[in-house]
Order: structure tokens, then C-alpha cells, then sequence
């Protein structure tokens, strides 16, 4: 009835986060830092299950893993690739004094009984839809032994981190490695062989065909008033639970967006968005909204927001009771003058 298999006991919190990956346990911390009534739960029987199977050869590709409020990464490892089995251990010392109970099945994010529900599940291996798929490898289940592809020649078919991992790990010893990615038409198992129809180069034979395509979000928990909380990157994570956490903490607790004061001119602005423009992550704007001789500045907010200037990686737009009336895309200190000096309509100032 609980929708958690938990011995059928009912726990009723404020807040229920599911998954103890990086982005449960990165929201775990905000929430206990805040000091609000949470719980993460985790099917497994330990924090960060992801990171104990993929990356499959236990090379990071990044040394940014470090999340906010806790130890840097840097303790765990100075390497600018990083082996996977640091972050796990990482990952485990930041879950120690936050309240997560694992081994604990969530199937009805609803049923637990909590007033707000932060769904953070991961990711599972995608397996496109090629006709002869099914007779390949993949990418969680091929080989991680270099050995076992000596002499032999290997079709990895995916374009991306996980594809190109595997052609370097194998690379000394297989006969012959090709790496390709939507051009693959058709597998068909030949013998001890495969026989692949590849788009613009014609049917090619190989011993092993290894499918690296990747990753898809496990949206098996969605659904109506469940914040999902995701990233394709720990530094993504990070910072979109930052802004999950501060919402949340602004519509329900009434703390206020943290913000600070800028002069309410082009010139201080345009630096200042000049240089934030370049450190805004995807998925997040920061918000600049004048009042006076000032200007009010909310870094990091969801990109829905639609009042005042809304600055992105790629543009600043202007909006007025919601609506639209400027967009500038060109994001140095010059150009963002002009424009500010045309929206506030107020002389440039040199």
C-alpha cells in the first residue's frame, strides 16, 4: 500500500528523495543543511550504484566530481581522469551523516506519504532500435578484458563517451576497431561473425559488435507534483539541485532567492554579466532585475523565470510584465552596454 517495500512500515517526512546517486545525496544536503524533516532512499544496498558498474573501464572523464557542502573531490584523487572507484569512495563519505535508508524499493513515489517528492534515479543504458540489436553486445554487458578482442575486428556503434572509451581500452589489441553512429542499418548474425549494413560504406563483416549508446533517464517515477532532478554531469547535478533546493526553500519555507546589489547602470552590468555568462551551467539563467539606483541580481534560477533580464550561456532577454520586448546574443562588454543602455534607456556610458 506504501508503494515502499520497507516491511510494509509507513514514514511520513517532509521531503522523500529517491536515489542516492550524486543528485539524492547532493539534495540530502541541502535539506540538511536546512535543517527540514527528509529522507533519501535507495533501492541498493549502498550509496552510488551507478558509479559501481559504469564507467565499465573505471576511468572518470572528468575531475569536476565535487559536489557543494562537502569535501573537495581533490582529497580522493589528484588525477585529471580520475578512476571511477574514487568517486564511489567520495560518494560514500558524503552520504555518512545524511538520512538515507537503503535497500528500499520505491514504486509509488506518492504512496510513501511525504509532501514533496524529489525523484533523482539515474540513468539506465539505451539500446537503440536497429533491426539485429539484439544479437550484440553492449556496452554493460561486452568484455572489459582487452584480451578478449585480440586479432578480432569490432564495430562499436555509438558516437559518445562510453563509445569512445571502449574503442581506447581495446584499441592495442583488437585486429581492426570502427566506430560509427546513426549509420548503422541493420546487424545480422553470420556464423561465429556479424554481418553489418552501414549507410554510405555497404555491408561489412566484424567478430564482436559492441552497442555504446549511451544513456536515458529512468522516468519510470514520473509523474504530477514530482520534482525530477537530473544532469549529465556531476557539475550539472549539482547545480540543478542547487536551484531545486532553493525553489523549493523560497515557495514553501519563505526564504528568499539569494541575490546581490549591482549598480543599476550599463556599464557595471555589462561587466558583470560578461564575465556570469560564461559561468551560468545549461539549464539555469541567472536573473537580473532593476529597481532604482540598483539592481537585484539571482544567480542560477530555472530558465522558465520570464521577468526582467534573463541571462544564459548563449543570450540575455529582456522581459516586461512577462513579455518579451529584447534578446541579445552577443555577450561581451561593448555590446551588453548598448543593449542595456537601450533597455533601461539611459545614455552608454564609455
Amino acid at each position: 500500500m506504501l508503494g515502499v517495500e520497507d516491511a510494509g512500515r509507513c514514514v511520513m517526512v517532509e521531503y522523500l528523495v529517491i536515489g542516492a546517486g550524486p543528485a539524492g545525496l547532493q539534495m540530502g544536503r541541502f535539506l540538511h543543511e536546512a535543517g527540514r524533516d527528509y529522507l533519501v532512499v535507495e533501492a541498493g544496498p549502498e550509496p552510488a550504484s551507478f558509479f559501481r558498474t559504469f564507467p565499465r573501464h573505471r576511468v572518470l572523464s572528468t575531475d569536476d566530481n565535487s559536489l557543494f557542502d562537502g569535501p573537495p573531490f581533490a582529497r580522493y584523487s589528484k588525477r585529471s581522469f580520475p578512476g571511477a572507484d574514487d568517486l564511489v569512495r567520495y560518494l560514500e563519505d558524503f552520504a555518512r551523516p545524511l538520512n538515507v535508508r537503503y535497500n528500499t524499493k520505491v514504486s509509488d513515489p506518492k504512496a510513501f506519504g511525504a509532501r514533496h517528492v524529489v525523484v533523482a534515479t539515474g540513468k539506465k543504458p539505451h539500446l537503440p532500435t536497429i533491426p539485429g540489436v539484439e544479437h550484440a553486445e553492449t556496452y554493460a554487458s561486452a568484455s572489459t578484458d582487452p584480451t578478449a578482442y585480440a586479432g578480432k575486428r569490432v564495430l562499436i556503434i555509438g558516437r559518445g563517451p562510453s563509445a569512445f572509451e571502449t574503442a581506447d581500452h581495446i584499441a592495442a589489441t583488437a585486429r581492426l576497431t570502427h566506430t560509427v553512429g546513426r549509420t548503422v542499418q541493420r546487424i545480422v548474425k553470420d556464423g561465429n561473425g556479424f554481418v553489418a549494413s552501414i549507410d554510405g560504406t555497404g555491408e561489412l563483416r566484424y567478430d564482436k559488435v559492441i552497442v555504446c549508446t549511451g544513456f536515458r533517464r529512468d522516468t519510470a517515477l514520473d509523474g504530477p507534483g514530482v520534482h525530477v532532478l537530473a544532469g549529465d554531469s556531476i557539475k550539472a547535478i549539482r547545480h540543478a539541485a542547487r536551484a531545486l533546493h532553493r525553489t523549493l526553500e523560497a515557495e514553501h519555507h519563505g526564504v528568499p532567492w539569494p541575490h546581490r546589489r549591482l549598480r543599476n547602470r550599463p556599464d557595471a552590468l555589462a561587466a558583470t554579466i560578461a564575465t556570469r555568462a560564461g559561468e551560468i551551467p545549461d539549464g539555469l539563467a541567472d536573473v537580473v532585475v532593476t529597481q532604482g539606483q540598483h539592481a537585484l541580481l539571482y544567480d542560477e534560477m530555472p530558465t522558465t523565470s520570464r521577468n526582467g533580464f534573463v541571462v544564459t550561456r548563449t543570450q540575455v532577454r529582456h522581459y516586461r510584465r512577462d513579455e518579451l520586448i529584447a534578446v541579445e546574443r552577443r555577450l561581451h562588454r561593448k555590446p551588453l552596454e548598448r543593449f542595456f543602455s537601450q533597455q533601461l534607456a539611459v545614455p552608454c556610458i564609455a
